[in-house]
């Protein structure tokens, strides 16, 4: 049974696209060319996701290999204690108040990034790969929403991941304050990731599974091939269909090929499939394959 809400509130529900994966999975691309319809509004990494279910793995005095599914976040650890607030003796209570906030939100977002107007028939897609880890919590108190799975290799995701914390790589020059990986933290950086990477991925698998909304899913790999056939197929989804003209250009203006800035220590790297096999080092690969090989070979991937 879905919990209560109001009009308002259940009007912007239903235009609302959750993009769930894993970052470095090719998310700003995708949102980059889907956006370029009129009638597509984006919010980027809001995190409410991260904020909802920090991975215990990032805490002092737990070790990423002793984690699993079920205690990979502070949120599933003590879901059974009454005396937390996300207590699940509690959900009848907080799911209803976080649907309120989270529509709310959403609504104010769509109509200031539409000048103040109605948001009219306007989509509001949500891109929040880094907060997939709660696509679960998120999807159960949003069930008129729509998921957006995007799925990608996870030991190009890690290769990724990694380039991008590495001492002179673009987190690093993005954010304040950042120190880069360095020579001697680079295996337990990759082996942190992996797992991340399997917790999301499982996490937006079963939300998905679960959800009896709108939902679909792309594959980065797919995508990348046939981008305009992705693209199209995606915007048929969401009801807000293009000519293949249309489609055809956006695809061709956000290409990679037009970014300005691309390279191995930038935000936009490779766009290749298999890259992970020239750039992580024998014991890195060894790591990644031993954690993702069973969920790998599961997504059908070689």
């Amino acid at each position: 049974m879905s919990p209560p809400v109001a009009d308002d509130s259940a009007n912007v529900e239903s235009r609302v696209v959750w993009l769930f994966g894993s970052p470095r999975s090719g998310s700003t691309w995708l949102v980059r060319m889907a956006a370029d319809h009129p009638s597509i509004v984006t919010m980027n990494e809001p995190t409410i996701g991260y904020h909802l279910s920090p991975f215990l793995c990032n805490e002092p005095g737990y070790r990423t290999e002793d984690l699993e599914l079920s205690t990979f976040t502070l949120r599933r650890v003590v879901e059974d204690d009454p005396q937390r607030f996300f207590s699940s003796q509690y959900a009848d209570v907080w799911v209803p108040s976080l649907r309120r906030l989270l529509n709310d939100r959403l609504m104010a977002h769509l109509e200031r990034e539409l000048g103040g107007a109605g948001p009219g028939d306007a989509l509001l897609l949500v891109k929040e790969p880094n907060g997939s880890q709660s696509a679960d919590v998120i999807m159960r108190a949003q069930p008129t929403a729509r998921l957006l799975f995007l799925l990608r290799d996870g030991r190009d995701v890690v290769d990724s991941e990694l380039a991008s914390f590495l001492v002179g790589g673009w987190q690093e020059r993005h954010f304040p304050h950042m120190h880069g990986i360095g020579e001697a933290e680079r295996l337990d950086f990759v082996t942190r990731s992996a797992h991340q990477w399997l917790w999301r991925t499982e996490v937006v698998e079963a939300a998905f599974a679960a959800h009896r909304g709108p939902k679909h899913m792309l594959r980065y790999e797919d995508l990348l091939r046939e981008p305009q056939r992705g693209l199209g197929e995606l915007l048929r989804w969401l009801g807000v269909p293009r000519s293949e003209a249309e489609v055809a250009a956006a695809v061709e203006r956000f290409s990679f090929q037009r970014l300005a800035k691309r390279g191995a220590n930038q935000f936009n790297r490779y766009a290749t499939p298999g890259a992970w096999r020239d750039n992580l080092r024998p014991d890195e690969r060894t790591a990644v394959e031993d954690i993702l090989a069973a969920k790998l070979r599961e997504l059908g991937y070689a």
